[in-house]
């Protein structure tokens, strides 16, 4: 069984459990998308072809990744005139595994969102926020009372120097 499906200004001929990089579309990792714009399905010789679309009919698929293609350089010249301009380009693209092709029932299927895993994020942020507080109190207060310290261990002495001097003479 296989599908052609429009998305992205381009078609594609899909069938189960095939992977496909299409230009970028809304989804996070895990999340499934629905397409709708199918143009032609072929079930085992039972070829249905829409006009423009067939109706009813969706292809499931997961994201799988969220990426960029290569880098394009564009170079612009005008002959005789010393203009040159160059450009670069990197479109986004996503990366997709279909999971089913349905020739019937296309309209009622409602795509999934892949869970979040908030719970581990919020305790490691608390732990690291818990290390950076006690991390910052420690230093302060241990420079704080040494320099102190030190201050009045070296005016004693001063002190201490004058009044022999005095004393000597």
């Amino acid at each position: 069984m296989f599908a052609i499906l429009k998305t992205g200004g381009k078609q594609y001929k899909v069938a189960k459990e095939e992977k496909l990089l299409i230009e970028k579309i809304d989804g996070n990792i895990g999340d499934e998308v629905v397409f709708n714009d199918i143009i032609m399905i072929n079930d085992n010789g039972k070829t249905e072809i829409g006009s423009p679309l067939v109706k009813d009919a969706a292809v499931v698929a997961e994201v799988i990744k969220q990426t960029r293609g290569p880098k394009i350089t564009i170079i612009y010249k005008r002959r005789r005139k010393n203009s040159r301009r160059k450009q670069g380009h990197k479109q986004d693209l996503t990366l997709v595994k279909i999971k089913n092709i349905a020739s019937s029932g296309g309209s009622k299927i409602v795509a999934k969102k892949a869970e979040i895993k908030e719970v581990k994020k919020e305790t490691k942020t608390k732990q690291t926020t818990e290390k950076k507080e006690t991390a910052k109190a420690k230093p302060k207060t241990s420079t704080t009372k040494t320099v102190s310290s030190k201050k009045t261990e070296t005016t004693s002495k001063k002190t201490e120097t004058k009044k022999t001097k005095t004393q000597k003479s």
